[in-house]
């Protein structure tokens, strides 16, 4: 497996792997394609195995890529023992979460999933809505210390990416059969959910909450909060253009990416950059992306952030003064290479910082008049003097947009509120 010519270049074949992923409904060819964008992923890998589990627990398929482009595959349907008792791929699938290690020459000829040469490996469980395990995805290499716990991050990243593609087709093959009935658009509301973080990091200082609503056709709202160490975190949220089985693709694609630069210690101008140059060259005019990402520093409660397109945060200070936090930037995946412009929002004690998407200022009453924003800021306001927990504050933001529709929301809707104690 080759390593890509640049970063840059890099990232545009990883998204143009995960639009590919989704294309096929036969489950070899998207074994494969899985695969095929792993060396953009991993270029120091040898080889890599995935193996996907059926609904009905048995493994489905096993599929091996060695060396730059050799395939060799085992035919679908059977067993193949891929997720026998004592492999790492069974370890990963039944633990739930990524494993990093070193391998003697012992340890490897043991494991029947493993080349008797290998010396170092990365495993990540493929999980589908609701934490279902759809299967595993290992690497190897001859080399000792060839992965890093960078390695590990970004192969789970991808691996979340790639396991809604296959549990659709699971879902699919089951439908076929006459057995059950899983549209598209339900399946793709799993994929979305499931990438957002199932809880919210307990900071010193700090409340950190959010709430989302899903609507009844699939939309593109993603938010994530990645750990940097030294109380350091990173926050993006985006709403990427579009709905269905195509945002949630390039959802997937920008929460993997976004995940592996904010872990390379770039600067808020290369990861902003490089995440739009991937769109940009990747997926054409048709698709953009609203996004912010900012470094919140707890000790120092302060975000240094860019806003590219996204709607302006609203901060609601302790005196009750209200600031909209508007865009620097253009949308990402517009134009090849715009500027992008750091910005710095410094909270006090008792401040509410609130982010959202559009579907919830886009709310619609019968008579066609918005929710709008000067609604949720209100509503932000309000809570804030009554000192209400921030979990609390996202409940009554997406029960305030509730009540002035009177229905079911049009678009997804996602709000983040950080309180400073």
């Amino acid at each position: 497996m080759t390593e890509p010519s640049s970063p840059a270049s890099g990232h545009g074949h990883l998204l143009e792997a995960f639009q590919e992923i989704g294309r096929s409904l036969e489950i070899g060819r998207t074994a494969d394609t899985i695969l095929a964008g792993l060396r953009h992923v991993l270029p120091g890998c040898d080889r890599a195995t995935l193996c996907a589990i059926g609904l009905d627990g048995r493994t489905v398929i096993c599929r091996r890529a060695r060396g730059r482009d050799s395939l060799s595959a085992e035919p679908p349907g059977a067993d193949l023992g891929g997720l026998a008792e004592d492999t790492i791929a069974r370890s990963v699938v039944d633990r739930g979460r990524p494993e990093l290690m070193e391998l003697s020459a012992e340890a490897a000829a043991s494991d029947p999933d493993l080349s008797a040469g290998s010396r170092s490996a990365v495993a990540a469980p493929l999980l589908g809505a609701g934490g279902r395990r759809v299967g595993a995805l290992l690497a190897e290499s001859a080399d000792p210390g060839a992965f890093s716990e960078r390695d590990r991050a970004a192969l789970a990243s991808y691996a979340a990416g790639a396991a809604p593609a296959l549990e659709r087709i699971l879902f699919h093959e089951k439908a076929v059969e006459g057995r059950e009935l899983v549209s598209e658009m339900e399946v793709a509301g799993k994929v979305l959910q499931d990438l957002l973080p199932h809880e919210c990091p307990v900071l010193e200082g700090m409340e950190v909450a959010a709430a989302y609503e899903p609507c009844s056709q699939v939309g593109g709202d993603y938010y994530d909060l990645i750990p940097l160490g030294e109380d350091r975190w990173g926050f993006a949220m985006a709403d990427v253009a579009g709905k269905g089985i195509p945002a949630a693709l390039l959802v997937a694609a920008l929460h993997a990416s976004v995940f592996s630069l904010a872990k390379s210690s770039l600067t808020l101008r290369v990861i902003v950059g490089r995440t739009n140059q991937l769109l940009y060259e990747s997926v054409g005019e048709t698709r953009y992306a609203t996004f912010f990402f900012g470094l919140l520093d707890v000790p120092l409660r302060r975000l240094i952030h860019i806003n590219a397109g996204h709607p302006p945060p609203i901060l609601v200070r302790a005196s009750g003064e209200v600031e909209m936090i508007h865009a620097s930037g253009l949308p990402l995946g517009l134009f090849p290479a715009p500027r992008y412009f750091e910005e710095v929002i410094q909270l006090d004690e008792g401040d509410l910082l609130a982010f959202y998407t559009d579907g919830i200022t886009e709310s619609a009453d019968r008579r066609g008049d918005l929710f709008g924003r000067d609604r949720l800021a209100e509503v932000l306001r309000r809570e804030r003097d009554l000192g209400t927990p921030a979990a609390e504050v996202c409940d009554s933001v997406l029960k305030a947009a509730r009540r002035f529709r009177k229905g079911a929301p049009d678009d997804d809707q996602t709000v983040v509120v950080i309180k400073a104690g």
